[in-house]
């Protein structure tokens, strides 16, 4: 079999001393530096890294009062300890919360001085926290040592990465050259100028702005390369200071629209793009929820998947609260709120769908937009118990709590943990796609090629499926593994299936959404042959067996049933030819033998041979 390249390890790390001695400086709680390569987040192994986690800010009126305290020195340590609390409830495995990435805001609440502390642009001034009117950077400085870094650094001890977005929102109008810029341009000088900052530039990243809407040249007119050239000179200054991480960069109309930045990407390494993701944005809410559209409107919208990292750093979601009656329409009927986030949707629906572009895309990571939207915070704080976002007043109402990104996401980000985590000690990629790319081992065979399916490795590599799910392989190189010089590929069962239905599907593309050849599993075999040379799909479409991207399994079985799959393994013809021995005499005239030489009574669909000649039977 001629090898081909699996995984191309790529040299930055070896370059790293060199070009980035800060990334290897500090390596905290056990987290490895992460950097881009591609576009991929990525470990110092190699290992692809995909983070998950929540959102929070250190202001009283947003955590709900629950540590009370001051915008001083007074009430540093009570906000400290509060979120250290936070981060023991959100990483707490043994109840099933795997969080590993913390975005943490640089609350204005700190930040704040006088009024006109700074200098505002009449075209941007803003209500709130976009108004940064009374921003003052030695105020930043103070409480970036004393706040901001001493929680962030509470996270990284509990094993999450950190992503630091700068004090507020962003006014309506923004312009290159106007105070707004000029505000950013002193946040992050002040940031990535700080020696702790520039240690754990491995694990803390930076998000640039907080939802731009309106991004416009110096002269007030919007123009394509406006985003580039507000953001750009920011990127500079960080670089300049020494802070070599990962810095985020945020699009357009609230951190939807980066269409300008296929054109006129930022540049620099380590480049990923910060995106928020609600119910209804991207063509797809609950009434609109098609896996493909979704995916489709995504990259129209977000190009900048296919050749950078991408972490969502703002999404949430739950269903419709009908004992939450938000007002009355004009028609005297009820407007309903929802389970407590600040969008409507269920998982089932728009949840489909948007987990749909994490998994077909692999390089997306995110962060809900609070620590409510994942766990109850209340029912830890008083009473220690790690329980799901909503989950307590959804089944109160009869409502399935999986609805809610809360219950959801405890879930998902469990399965995402079992493969997405980085690590010094994991594995180390493969070089090359071994002699039989089909091996049934660890850190080969995927388990979640696509949703949360129950694929486990048990003893002599004997594969355990059980119901939902696609695993299998996937090809990283462009042109696949190529399996033109094989008649056919064995899949042989250490039992037969009883019940339920399994499919073994065939892509030459990389496009998990696109048509691919199915080959459903036999009931009554243990072994079964798919002919690689005739593979077609159900609309005609004919497989090309010297480029495969994906292949594998999918299952719908009953509870408490598993298919058991001994081996995957591609099979020449010659070979398995003149390994056969046929019964002398006229036995042999009508008998049927499959290509390992043994009698076959009843033929079913594949290859076999009959007076010497090879048979195909659909």
């Amino acid at each position: 079999m001629k090898l081909k390249k699996f995984i191309q390890i790529s040299m930055f790390c070896a370059a790293c001393s060199v070009a980035m001695p800060a990334m290897a400086q500090r390596t905290l709680a056990g987290l490895p530096p992460l950097h881009v390569d591609g576009n991929y987040l990525k470990d110092e192994q190699g290992n692809k890294v995909v983070l998950h986690g929540v959102m929070d800010t250190p202001n009283t009126y947003f955590n709900g009062g629950r540590w009370g305290g001051s915008y001083d020195d007074n009430g540093i340590s009570r906000c400290i300890d509060y979120f250290d609390k936070l981060f023991t409830a959100i990483t707490d495995h043994e109840n099933g919360a795997y969080c590993t990435i913390f975005r943490l805001h640089l609350d204005p609440a700190w930040t704040n001085g006088t009024k006109n502390s700074w200098p505002v642009d009449s075209r941007e001034t803003g209500d709130g926290e976009a108004d940064i009117s009374r921003y003052t950077g030695t105020r930043l400085t103070n409480y970036l040592n004393s706040v901001y870094i001493p929680i962030a650094q509470k996270a990284i001890k509990h094993g999450m990465y950190v992503i630091m977005r700068p004090p507020g929102v962003c006014p309506e109008n923004i312009h290159v050259g106007g105070s707004y810029q000029k505000f950013l341009l002193d946040v992050w000088d002040r940031v990535s100028k700080n020696k702790l900052i520039q240690d754990y530039c491995g694990q803390v990243s930076l998000e640039l702005a907080n939802e731009p809407r309106n991004v416009k040249l110096a002269n007030g007119q919007s123009n394509a390369q406006a985003l580039h050239d507000f953001f750009q000179p920011i990127v500079e200054k960080i670089r300049e200071n020494g802070f070599k991480g990962v810095i985020w960069v945020p699009g357009a109309g609230w951190q939807s629209s980066y269409a300008d930045y296929a054109k006129y990407p930022i540049t620099g390494d380590n480049i990923g793009y910060a995106v928020h993701d609600y119910v209804g944005w991207y063509g797809t809410d609950d009434n609109n929820y098609n896996a493909q559209n979704a995916i489709n409107n995504f990259e129209r919208q977000v190009p900048v998947v296919r050749t950078n990292p991408i972490v969502i750093t703002e999404v949430d979601w739950s269903p419709q609260n009908t004992s939450n009656i938000k007002n009355y329409n004009e028609f005297g009927q009820p407007v309903y709120g929802n389970y407590g986030t600040w969008a409507t949707g269920s998982t089932s629906r728009w949840g489909k769908a948007y987990k749909a572009i994490l998994d077909y895309y692999g390089n997306i990571s995110m962060t809900l937009t609070g620590t409510g939207d994942f766990i109850d915070i209340d029912d830890y704080i008083n009473r220690k118990k790690v329980t799901p976002a909503f989950q307590t007043a959804m089944e109160k109402n009869g409502v399935d709590p999986y609805e809610a990104c809360g219950v959801a996401c405890f879930k998902w980000y469990e399965e995402y943990a079992k493969v997405n985590y980085p690590s010094t000690e994991r594995y180390q990629p493969k070089q090359e796609v071994p002699e039989n790319p089909f091996e049934l081992e660890k850190d080969w065979y995927n388990p979640s090629l696509l949703y949360e399916g129950d694929a486990t490795l048990g003893a002599n590599s004997i594969l355990k499926l059980k119901s939902g799910g696609f695993s299998g392989w996937r090809f990283e190189e462009e042109e696949g593994v190529d399996l033109s010089q094989y008649q056919y590929l064995a899949i042989r069962l250490a039992r037969k299936m009883s019940s339920g239905n399994a499919t073994f599907r065939i892509y030459d593309s990389s496009n998990i959404w696109d048509e691919a050849y199915e080959f459903p599993i036999d009931k009554t075999e243990k072994e079964m042959q798919i002919d690689l040379q005739n593979m077609t799909t159900a609309s005609g479409k004919k497989i090309d067996p010297s480029h495969i991207r994906l292949a594998g399994f999918t299952t719908t079985l009953a509870a408490g049933q598993t298919l058991y799959v001994k081996e995957v393994v591609p099979v020449a013809d010659e070979t398995a030819i003149n390994a056969m021995t046929m019964a002398d005499g006229d036995e042999a005239k009508d008998q049927w033998y499959d290509l390992f030489g043994r009698k076959v009574s009843a033929p079913v669909h594949g290859i076999y041979i009959k007076k010497g000649k090879k048979v195909f039977i659909q």
